[in-house]
Protein backbone atom coordinates (compact mmCIF):
# COMPACT_ATOMS: atom_id res chain seq x y z
CA UNK A 1 0.00 0.00 0.00
CA UNK A 2 2.94 2.52 0.94
CA UNK A 3 4.20 1.84 -2.76
CA UNK A 4 0.99 2.40 -4.27
CA UNK A 5 0.60 5.69 -2.39
CA UNK A 6 3.92 6.83 -3.23
CA UNK A 7 3.65 5.96 -6.90
CA UNK A 8 0.69 7.79 -7.40
CA UNK A 9 1.69 10.66 -5.60
CA UNK A 10 4.25 11.92 -8.77
CA UNK A 11 1.86 11.00 -11.30
CA UNK A 12 -1.59 12.46 -11.27
CA UNK A 13 -3.95 10.97 -14.15
CA UNK A 14 -5.40 13.47 -16.26
CA UNK A 15 -6.86 11.22 -18.82
CA UNK A 16 -5.26 12.71 -21.68
CA UNK A 17 -6.07 16.36 -20.64
CA UNK A 18 -3.78 19.24 -19.99
CA UNK A 19 -5.21 18.85 -16.19
CA UNK A 20 -6.31 16.66 -13.83
CA UNK A 21 -8.51 19.15 -12.05
CA UNK A 22 -10.45 19.11 -15.44
CA UNK A 23 -10.53 15.62 -15.73
CA UNK A 24 -11.63 15.14 -12.38
CA UNK A 25 -14.63 18.27 -12.73
CA UNK A 26 -15.83 15.71 -16.00
CA UNK A 27 -15.67 12.38 -13.85
CA UNK A 28 -17.29 14.54 -11.43
CA UNK A 29 -20.64 15.03 -13.78
CA UNK A 30 -20.51 11.38 -14.81
CA UNK A 31 -20.42 10.04 -10.77
CA UNK A 32 -23.78 11.97 -10.47
CA UNK A 33 -25.49 10.93 -13.45
CA UNK A 34 -24.29 7.48 -12.93
CA UNK A 35 -25.59 7.98 -9.11
CA UNK A 36 -29.15 9.58 -10.22
CA UNK A 37 -29.77 6.99 -12.75
CA UNK A 38 -29.13 4.12 -9.65
CA UNK A 39 -31.29 5.92 -7.25
CA UNK A 40 -34.20 6.56 -9.10
CA UNK A 41 -34.21 3.33 -11.62
CA UNK A 42 -36.75 0.81 -9.84
CA UNK A 43 -35.00 -2.20 -12.19
CA UNK A 44 -32.44 -4.18 -10.45
CA UNK A 45 -30.19 -4.67 -12.99
CA UNK A 46 -30.06 -0.84 -13.68
CA UNK A 47 -28.98 0.11 -10.33
CA UNK A 48 -26.53 -2.61 -10.59
CA UNK A 49 -24.95 -1.74 -13.99
CA UNK A 50 -24.94 1.99 -12.76
CA UNK A 51 -22.82 1.05 -9.34
CA UNK A 52 -20.28 -1.39 -10.88
CA UNK A 53 -19.65 1.80 -13.58
CA UNK A 54 -19.78 4.48 -10.95
CA UNK A 55 -16.99 2.35 -8.99
CA UNK A 56 -15.46 2.22 -12.01
CA UNK A 57 -15.48 5.89 -12.33
CA UNK A 58 -15.17 7.03 -8.86
CA UNK A 59 -11.49 4.95 -8.66
CA UNK A 60 -10.61 7.43 -12.36
CA UNK A 61 -11.51 10.12 -9.69
CA UNK A 62 -9.32 9.38 -7.14
CA UNK A 63 -6.73 8.85 -9.50
CA UNK A 64 -6.41 12.53 -10.45
CA UNK A 65 -5.44 13.30 -6.77
CA UNK A 66 -7.54 16.16 -7.07
CA UNK A 67 -9.19 18.03 -4.38
CA UNK A 68 -11.55 20.22 -5.86
CA UNK A 69 -12.99 17.75 -8.09
CA UNK A 70 -13.81 15.51 -4.50
CA UNK A 71 -14.97 18.37 -2.74
CA UNK A 72 -17.23 19.35 -6.26
CA UNK A 73 -18.38 15.55 -6.03
CA UNK A 74 -19.42 16.25 -2.05
CA UNK A 75 -21.25 19.07 -3.04
CA UNK A 76 -23.08 17.71 -6.38
CA UNK A 77 -23.94 14.15 -4.17
CA UNK A 78 -25.12 15.86 -1.52
CA UNK A 79 -27.84 18.05 -3.13
CA UNK A 80 -28.95 14.91 -4.90
CA UNK A 81 -29.33 12.74 -1.74
CA UNK A 82 -31.21 15.40 -0.14
CA UNK A 83 -33.29 16.16 -2.89
CA UNK A 84 -34.61 12.02 -3.58
CA UNK A 85 -34.54 12.26 0.28
CA UNK A 86 -38.32 11.55 0.74
CA UNK A 87 -40.88 8.87 0.80
CA UNK A 88 -40.22 5.53 2.52
CA UNK A 89 -37.19 3.02 2.27
CA UNK A 90 -35.00 5.94 2.49
CA UNK A 91 -32.15 4.44 3.90
CA UNK A 92 -32.44 1.60 1.12
CA UNK A 93 -32.80 4.13 -1.86
CA UNK A 94 -29.53 5.77 -0.60
CA UNK A 95 -27.41 2.66 -0.57
CA UNK A 96 -26.15 2.73 -3.54
CA UNK A 97 -24.71 6.08 -2.49
CA UNK A 98 -23.45 4.27 0.86
CA UNK A 99 -21.53 2.28 -1.14
CA UNK A 100 -20.04 5.17 -3.38
CA UNK A 101 -18.88 6.59 -0.63
CA UNK A 102 -17.08 3.79 0.92
CA UNK A 103 -15.69 2.42 -2.05
CA UNK A 104 -14.40 6.21 -2.70
CA UNK A 105 -12.99 6.36 0.96
CA UNK A 106 -10.92 2.93 0.55
CA UNK A 107 -9.52 3.73 -2.91
CA UNK A 108 -8.67 7.40 -1.12
CA UNK A 109 -6.64 5.22 1.26
CA UNK A 110 -5.54 2.81 -0.72
CA UNK A 111 -3.41 5.60 -3.20
CA UNK A 112 -2.35 7.89 -0.81
CA UNK A 113 -5.27 10.68 -1.57
CA UNK A 114 -6.16 10.60 2.04
CA UNK A 115 -3.20 11.82 2.90
CA UNK A 116 -2.94 14.67 0.44
CA UNK A 117 -6.49 15.69 1.85
CA UNK A 118 -5.37 15.35 5.28
CA UNK A 119 -2.29 17.82 4.43
CA UNK A 120 -4.46 20.28 3.09
CA UNK A 121 -3.56 23.15 5.19
CA UNK A 122 -1.84 26.38 3.91
CA UNK A 123 0.97 25.82 6.64
CA UNK A 124 1.48 22.40 5.09
CA UNK A 125 0.82 22.75 0.96
CA UNK A 126 2.33 25.41 -0.96
CA UNK A 127 -0.77 24.64 -3.24
CA UNK A 128 -2.92 25.95 -1.38
CA UNK A 129 -1.06 28.51 0.27
CA UNK A 130 0.15 29.92 -2.91
CA UNK A 131 -3.99 30.27 -3.90
CA UNK A 132 -4.98 31.91 -1.06
CA UNK A 133 -2.46 34.12 -1.45
CA UNK A 134 -3.59 35.09 -5.49
CA UNK A 135 -6.98 35.16 -4.15
CA UNK A 136 -6.76 37.76 -1.54
CA UNK A 137 -5.73 40.13 -4.17
CA UNK A 138 -8.72 39.81 -6.51
CA UNK A 139 -10.59 42.11 -4.66
CA UNK A 140 -7.96 44.80 -5.29
CA UNK A 141 -7.67 43.81 -8.74
CA UNK A 142 -10.97 44.30 -9.47
CA UNK A 143 -11.18 47.52 -8.20
CA UNK A 144 -8.45 48.74 -9.76
CA UNK A 145 -9.48 47.86 -13.20
CA UNK A 146 -13.02 49.06 -13.34
CA UNK A 147 -13.00 47.84 -17.47
CA UNK A 148 -11.25 44.72 -16.36
CA UNK A 149 -7.77 43.50 -16.95
CA UNK A 150 -8.49 41.73 -20.18
CA UNK A 151 -9.47 38.26 -20.89
CA UNK A 152 -7.02 36.16 -20.88
CA UNK A 153 -4.63 38.57 -19.02
CA UNK A 154 -5.17 37.61 -15.37
CA UNK A 155 -2.07 35.71 -14.64
CA UNK A 156 0.28 37.99 -16.20
CA UNK A 157 -1.24 40.99 -14.46
CA UNK A 158 -1.37 39.21 -11.05
CA UNK A 159 2.64 38.75 -11.24
CA UNK A 160 3.01 42.00 -12.74
CA UNK A 161 1.41 43.95 -9.67
CA UNK A 162 0.25 41.64 -6.84
CA UNK A 163 2.59 39.10 -6.66
CA UNK A 164 4.87 39.34 -3.62
CA UNK A 165 8.32 39.84 -5.07
CA UNK A 166 9.76 36.65 -3.22
CA UNK A 167 7.46 34.71 -5.12
CA UNK A 168 7.81 33.95 -8.26
CA UNK A 169 5.34 31.02 -9.25
CA UNK A 170 4.18 31.66 -12.99
CA UNK A 171 0.10 31.89 -13.62
CA UNK A 172 -1.82 31.91 -16.43
CA UNK A 173 -4.66 32.26 -14.58
CA UNK A 174 -5.58 32.98 -10.73
CA UNK A 175 -5.96 29.46 -10.19
CA UNK A 176 -10.24 29.70 -10.12
CA UNK A 177 -12.13 30.50 -13.19
CA UNK A 178 -14.85 32.75 -11.44
CA UNK A 179 -12.14 34.61 -9.63
CA UNK A 180 -10.62 34.68 -13.33
CA UNK A 181 -13.29 36.25 -15.20
CA UNK A 182 -14.32 38.79 -12.67
CA UNK A 183 -10.95 40.17 -12.65
CA UNK A 184 -10.81 40.15 -16.39
CA UNK A 185 -14.23 41.31 -17.39
CA UNK A 186 -15.13 45.10 -16.58
CA UNK A 187 -18.24 45.72 -14.30
CA UNK A 188 -20.81 44.89 -16.38
CA UNK A 189 -19.52 41.44 -17.60
CA UNK A 190 -19.00 40.87 -13.81
CA UNK A 191 -22.67 42.09 -12.65
CA UNK A 192 -23.74 39.84 -15.42
CA UNK A 193 -21.28 36.49 -14.82
CA UNK A 194 -22.35 37.09 -11.31
CA UNK A 195 -25.91 36.99 -11.86
CA UNK A 196 -26.21 34.32 -14.39
CA UNK A 197 -24.26 32.00 -11.84
CA UNK A 198 -26.91 32.63 -8.79
CA UNK A 199 -29.33 32.67 -11.92
CA UNK A 200 -28.11 29.36 -12.91
CA UNK A 201 -28.67 27.91 -9.20
CA UNK A 202 -32.15 29.28 -8.21
CA UNK A 203 -33.02 27.31 -11.45
CA UNK A 204 -32.28 24.13 -9.91
CA UNK A 205 -34.14 25.00 -7.19
CA UNK A 206 -37.19 25.91 -9.26
CA UNK A 207 -36.96 22.71 -10.80
CA UNK A 208 -36.65 20.42 -7.74
CA UNK A 209 -39.49 22.07 -6.64
CA UNK A 210 -41.80 22.03 -9.19
CA UNK A 211 -40.22 18.25 -10.37
CA UNK A 212 -38.51 16.93 -7.42
CA UNK A 213 -35.86 16.42 -10.33
CA UNK A 214 -32.67 17.08 -8.32
CA UNK A 215 -30.02 16.17 -10.47
CA UNK A 216 -30.12 19.78 -12.73
CA UNK A 217 -29.11 21.22 -9.35
CA UNK A 218 -26.45 18.60 -8.27
CA UNK A 219 -24.67 19.17 -11.60
CA UNK A 220 -24.84 22.67 -11.45
CA UNK A 221 -24.13 23.28 -8.05
CA UNK A 222 -20.81 20.57 -8.42
CA UNK A 223 -19.77 22.98 -11.11
CA UNK A 224 -19.68 25.95 -9.58
CA UNK A 225 -17.49 24.06 -7.04
CA UNK A 226 -15.40 22.63 -9.32
CA UNK A 227 -14.09 25.72 -11.04
CA UNK A 228 -13.77 27.73 -8.02
CA UNK A 229 -10.97 25.48 -6.72
CA UNK A 230 -9.44 25.75 -10.21
CA UNK A 231 -9.57 27.16 -13.87
CA UNK A 232 -11.54 24.20 -15.18
CA UNK A 233 -14.61 26.30 -16.60
CA UNK A 234 -12.43 27.13 -19.61
CA UNK A 235 -12.55 23.52 -21.12
CA UNK A 236 -15.41 23.05 -23.54
CA UNK A 237 -16.07 19.13 -22.23
CA UNK A 238 -16.27 20.55 -18.14
CA UNK A 239 -18.89 22.89 -19.40
CA UNK A 240 -20.93 19.85 -22.04
CA UNK A 241 -22.74 18.48 -19.35
CA UNK A 242 -23.75 21.68 -17.20
CA UNK A 243 -24.94 22.85 -20.86
CA UNK A 244 -27.18 20.03 -21.78
CA UNK A 245 -28.41 20.05 -17.63
CA UNK A 246 -29.57 24.33 -18.76
CA UNK A 247 -32.16 22.92 -21.12
CA UNK A 248 -34.45 21.60 -18.76
CA UNK A 249 -33.99 24.40 -16.14
CA UNK A 250 -34.65 26.44 -18.54
CA UNK A 251 -38.03 24.51 -19.77
CA UNK A 252 -39.18 24.69 -16.64
CA UNK A 253 -37.97 28.27 -15.53
CA UNK A 254 -39.87 29.46 -19.08
CA UNK A 255 -42.53 27.33 -19.16
CA UNK A 256 -43.76 25.63 -15.54
CA UNK A 257 -42.81 28.39 -12.88
CA UNK A 258 -45.22 30.97 -12.27
CA UNK A 259 -44.83 34.46 -12.83
CA UNK A 260 -44.40 35.11 -9.72
CA UNK A 261 -41.60 32.59 -8.93
CA UNK A 262 -39.75 34.17 -12.34
CA UNK A 263 -39.82 37.40 -11.38
CA UNK A 264 -38.81 36.28 -7.16
CA UNK A 265 -36.17 34.76 -8.39
CA UNK A 266 -34.78 37.41 -10.77
CA UNK A 267 -34.77 39.83 -8.48
CA UNK A 268 -33.14 37.57 -5.74
CA UNK A 269 -30.34 36.96 -8.31
CA UNK A 270 -29.85 40.73 -9.21
CA UNK A 271 -29.87 41.87 -5.48
CA UNK A 272 -27.19 38.89 -4.11
CA UNK A 273 -24.96 39.64 -7.02
CA UNK A 274 -25.27 43.15 -6.10
CA UNK A 275 -24.18 42.34 -2.59
CA UNK A 276 -21.78 40.21 -3.58
CA UNK A 277 -19.88 42.48 -6.08
CA UNK A 278 -20.34 45.16 -3.28
CA UNK A 279 -18.44 43.31 -0.50
CA UNK A 280 -15.94 42.33 -3.37
CA UNK A 281 -15.16 46.63 -3.70
CA UNK A 282 -14.89 46.61 -0.38
CA UNK A 283 -12.29 44.53 0.23
CA UNK A 284 -10.53 45.64 -2.12
CA UNK A 285 -10.60 49.24 -1.04
CA UNK A 286 -10.23 48.52 2.72
CA UNK A 287 -8.17 45.26 2.77
CA UNK A 288 -5.46 45.63 0.20
CA UNK A 289 -2.45 43.10 0.38
CA UNK A 290 0.81 44.62 1.68
CA UNK A 291 2.44 43.49 -1.15
CA UNK A 292 -0.29 45.87 -3.51
CA UNK A 293 1.11 48.96 -4.20
CA UNK A 294 -1.66 51.52 -5.64
CA UNK A 295 -2.41 50.64 -9.03
CA UNK A 296 -4.74 52.07 -11.46
CA UNK A 297 -5.62 50.77 -15.33
CA UNK A 298 -8.06 53.19 -16.75
CA UNK A 299 -11.35 51.84 -17.93
CA UNK A 300 -10.59 51.80 -21.00
CA UNK A 301 -7.45 50.08 -20.44
CA UNK A 302 -5.04 51.54 -22.01
CA UNK A 303 -3.28 53.22 -19.67
CA UNK A 304 -2.18 51.32 -15.97
CA UNK A 305 -0.50 53.88 -13.34
CA UNK A 306 1.95 52.29 -11.07
CA UNK A 307 1.34 54.72 -7.70
CA UNK A 308 0.11 57.91 -6.55
CA UNK A 309 -0.46 61.17 -8.17
CA UNK A 310 0.90 61.98 -11.89
CA UNK A 311 3.76 60.03 -13.53
CA UNK A 312 6.44 61.05 -13.66
CA UNK A 313 7.66 59.33 -16.85
CA UNK A 314 5.56 57.21 -19.32
CA UNK A 315 6.63 53.73 -20.72
CA UNK A 316 5.84 52.43 -23.82
CA UNK A 317 6.31 48.65 -23.14
CA UNK A 318 7.42 45.73 -25.43
CA UNK A 319 6.75 42.87 -23.05
CA UNK A 320 8.97 40.63 -25.26
CA UNK A 321 11.95 42.98 -24.45
CA UNK A 322 11.32 43.45 -20.84
CA UNK A 323 11.00 40.30 -19.64
CA UNK A 324 7.55 38.86 -20.66
CA UNK A 325 4.20 39.62 -19.76
CA UNK A 326 4.88 40.04 -15.99
CA UNK A 327 7.19 42.82 -16.98
CA UNK A 328 5.47 44.54 -13.88
CA UNK A 329 7.44 43.10 -11.39
CA UNK A 330 10.75 44.76 -12.35
CA UNK A 331 9.18 48.45 -12.15
CA UNK A 332 7.41 47.64 -9.14
CA UNK A 333 10.15 46.14 -7.64
CA UNK A 334 11.83 49.32 -8.41
CA UNK A 335 9.42 51.46 -7.50
CA UNK A 336 9.55 50.12 -3.70
CA UNK A 337 13.53 51.15 -3.70
CA UNK A 338 14.94 54.61 -2.09
CA UNK A 339 15.41 55.50 -5.67
CA UNK A 340 12.09 54.72 -6.69
CA UNK A 341 9.64 54.89 -3.95
CA UNK A 342 7.33 57.99 -3.67
CA UNK A 343 6.94 58.54 -7.33
CA UNK A 344 4.26 57.56 -10.27
CA UNK A 345 4.58 55.65 -13.32
CA UNK A 346 2.32 55.22 -16.44
CA UNK A 347 2.96 52.57 -18.47
CA UNK A 348 1.06 51.72 -22.06
CA UNK A 349 1.28 49.53 -24.39
CA UNK A 350 0.86 52.20 -27.63
CA UNK A 351 2.23 55.76 -27.98
CA UNK A 352 -1.16 56.87 -28.96
CA UNK A 353 -2.35 56.24 -25.39
CA UNK A 354 0.59 58.72 -23.89
CA UNK A 355 -1.17 62.01 -22.75
CA UNK A 356 0.05 64.73 -24.51
CA UNK A 357 1.34 66.56 -21.96
CA UNK A 358 4.04 64.28 -21.19
CA UNK A 359 7.49 65.63 -20.41
CA UNK A 360 9.63 62.27 -20.17
CA UNK A 361 9.30 59.11 -22.33
CA UNK A 362 10.05 55.36 -22.58
CA UNK A 363 10.19 53.34 -25.70
CA UNK A 364 10.94 49.90 -25.30
CA UNK A 365 11.92 46.95 -28.29
CA UNK A 366 9.52 47.32 -30.43
CA UNK A 367 7.65 50.58 -29.25
CA UNK A 368 10.63 52.22 -30.74
CA UNK A 369 9.96 51.32 -33.80
CA UNK A 370 7.41 54.25 -34.30
CA UNK A 371 8.10 57.32 -36.67
CA UNK A 372 10.41 59.96 -34.97
CA UNK A 373 7.63 62.16 -35.82
CA UNK A 374 5.12 61.04 -34.06
CA UNK A 375 6.73 62.65 -31.00
CA UNK A 376 5.35 66.19 -32.45
CA UNK A 377 2.45 65.83 -30.69
CA UNK A 378 4.27 65.80 -27.24
CA UNK A 379 4.48 69.75 -26.91
CA UNK A 380 6.06 69.48 -22.95
CA UNK A 381 8.07 66.54 -24.05
CA UNK A 382 11.82 67.15 -22.43
CA UNK A 383 13.37 63.42 -22.70
CA UNK A 384 13.27 60.58 -24.47
CA UNK A 385 14.71 57.18 -23.48
CA UNK A 386 15.01 54.20 -25.90
CA UNK A 387 15.53 50.74 -24.36
CA UNK A 388 16.87 48.01 -27.01
CA UNK A 389 15.77 49.53 -29.99
CA UNK A 390 16.37 47.25 -32.90
CA UNK A 391 17.19 50.49 -34.95
CA UNK A 392 19.26 52.27 -32.59
CA UNK A 393 21.15 54.57 -35.19
CA UNK A 394 17.40 56.14 -35.94
CA UNK A 395 17.56 57.31 -32.18
CA UNK A 396 21.31 58.47 -32.23
CA UNK A 397 20.84 60.10 -35.51
CA UNK A 398 17.78 61.98 -34.12
CA UNK A 399 19.70 63.34 -30.88
CA UNK A 400 21.53 66.59 -32.92
CA UNK A 401 18.40 67.74 -34.32
CA UNK A 402 15.84 66.74 -31.84
CA UNK A 403 13.97 69.83 -29.41
CA UNK A 404 14.15 66.97 -26.55
CA UNK A 405 16.73 65.18 -25.19
CA UNK A 406 17.27 61.33 -26.40
CA UNK A 407 19.35 58.47 -24.53
CA UNK A 408 19.37 55.23 -26.08
CA UNK A 409 20.37 51.99 -23.99
CA UNK A 410 21.44 48.75 -25.58
CA UNK A 411 22.52 45.31 -24.15
CA UNK A 412 25.99 44.94 -25.33
CA UNK A 413 25.24 40.94 -26.61
CA UNK A 414 22.34 42.75 -28.51
CA UNK A 415 22.25 41.87 -32.24
CA UNK A 416 21.34 46.00 -33.07
CA UNK A 417 23.77 47.35 -30.48
CA UNK A 418 26.36 49.53 -32.20
CA UNK A 419 30.21 48.72 -32.20
CA UNK A 420 30.79 51.88 -31.85
CA UNK A 421 30.25 54.26 -28.71
CA UNK A 422 28.57 57.19 -29.79
CA UNK A 423 27.03 60.30 -28.14
CA UNK A 424 23.87 59.56 -26.06
CA UNK A 425 24.17 55.96 -25.82
CA UNK A 426 24.45 53.82 -23.08
CA UNK A 427 25.98 49.85 -23.47
CA UNK A 428 24.83 47.59 -20.32
CA UNK A 429 27.72 45.11 -20.06
CA UNK A 430 26.43 41.54 -19.64
CA UNK A 431 23.04 42.38 -21.07
CA UNK A 432 21.25 41.36 -24.68
CA UNK A 433 17.99 42.12 -26.08
CA UNK A 434 16.67 42.14 -22.51
CA UNK A 435 18.25 44.42 -20.14
CA UNK A 436 17.42 43.10 -16.36
CA UNK A 437 17.74 46.71 -14.82
CA UNK A 438 15.67 48.19 -17.45
CA UNK A 439 13.28 50.34 -14.90
CA UNK A 440 16.70 51.94 -13.17
CA UNK A 441 18.29 52.69 -16.72
CA UNK A 442 15.03 54.31 -17.79
CA UNK A 443 14.09 56.06 -14.39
Amino acid sequence: MTLLASGMAFHRWDFGMDNPNKAAAILVFALLLLLAASLRSRKAWIRRCCAAASCIVGCGLVLTFSRGGLVSFAVGAAVLCAGLWKGSGKLRRLLPAILLFTMLAVAAICTGFAGRMANSLPADDASVGNRLVIWRSVPAMVVDAPGGWGLGSSGCEYMSWYQPLENHERYRTLVNSHLTWLVELGWAGRMAYTCGILLLLGMGVVRLKIRGDPLPLAVSASFVASAFFSSVAEEWLVCAVPVVMLLPLLKTFALEATARMRYVLLAAAFLAGCLLLGGVAVLGVAYRPQSAMPVHKSYDGTRIVLGEGLPSIWVVADPESMGGCAFGRLLRGFAMTSEGHGRAYGVVRDIAAVPDDVRRIALCGRAADVDVGTLVRFASLAEVRVISPRHPGKWLAERAKAPYNIRVFCGEFASSCPEEDADGLTIVDGAAEFIPDWPRQLL
